[in-house]
């Protein structure tokens, strides 16, 4: 390997969660490293393009077409196992497409993990949203909530048979949202937030999911429902139309 930030990460096991997400369990010699708080934090990875065999090559013109950032859902240092949850809708993508057939011993590579930017400290109540993309992030940080924790938490699937168990606490009300095209506008989810009947209290707000849905979200909160800065995390995991590096170009001349 050419870059200490990068490893390989064999595949273990795969498990079909839903119609549209596989879990793939994976184990490398970065795992070892991995804190007991890596889950819910983000590492990017090389995946093969279709047809190929083994990890791609590290060089910069494979990561700009296939670099993809996905969530830590599950970490075990102590066996230099991790599990990454993928959206899978047929052949769209490159990791997806790839997650769907992966089978034991398949190769990626993956990078050291980075830390998502979330806080509940001091938050009397909680709010989460998130599209399919990154309810493994959200599910993350619901099921790290203290027993106590009250609050809501919207999800939007492609289908009832996406609902998928999350260890939330008993305060936590779960709302499953159904849009069954994956290119139409987020408009059920975006609604249904607007129309929660807000509690009384300072909330932690998680937001992330498709670009449209967080830039309407986040003026929702600084204009209708104003929430404190260091407790609300927003933030765009995909565009439609584009691919990641797209994305992330668009993004930063929005900011």
């Amino acid at each position: 390997m050419s870059s200490p930030n990068f490893a390989e990460a064999i595949v273990l096991r795969r498990e079909q969660l839903t119609p549209h997400m596989v879990r793939l369990t994976f184990q490398s010699e970065f795992a070892a490293d991995f804190s007991p708080g890596a889950p819910g934090g983000y590492l990017k990875i090389l995946a093969p393009a279709p047809g190929e065999i083994g990890p791609p090559p590290l060089d910069l013109q494979t990561a700009k077409r296939a670099m993809r950032t996905y969530t830590l859902r599950h970490v075990r240092p102590a066996e230099n196992e991790f599990d990454v949850d993928f959206v899978v809708h047929g052949d769209e993508g490159i990791a997806g497409p790839w997650a769907r057939l992966a089978k034991g011993g398949d190769r990626i590579l993956v990078s050291r993990p980075g830390a998502l930017k979330f806080s509940t400290e001091g938050a009397d109540w909680y709010l989460f949203v998130a599209d399919l993309s990154s309810i493994p992030a959200a599910a993350v940080e619901l099921e790290a909530l203290p027993s106590d924790a009250i609050g809501d938490a919207f999800f939007e699937i492609p289908s009832d048979k996406d609902r998928q168990p999350i260890r939330t606490p008993t305060g936590i009300r779960m709302h499953w949202i159904i849009k069954a095209d994956p290119h139409a506008p987020s408009e059920a989810l975006i609604q249904a937030v607007q129309t929660l009947d807000w509690r009384s209290g300072e909330p932690s707000v998680f937001v992330a999911g498709e670009f449209a849905l967080a830039g309407a979200l986040r003026t929702y909160f600084r204009k209708q429902k104003p929430t404190r800065k260091d407790l609300t995390y927003v933030s765009s995991y995909w565009k439609l139309g584009l691919i990641e590096p797209e994305h992330k170009a668009f993004k930063a001349q929005a900011a």
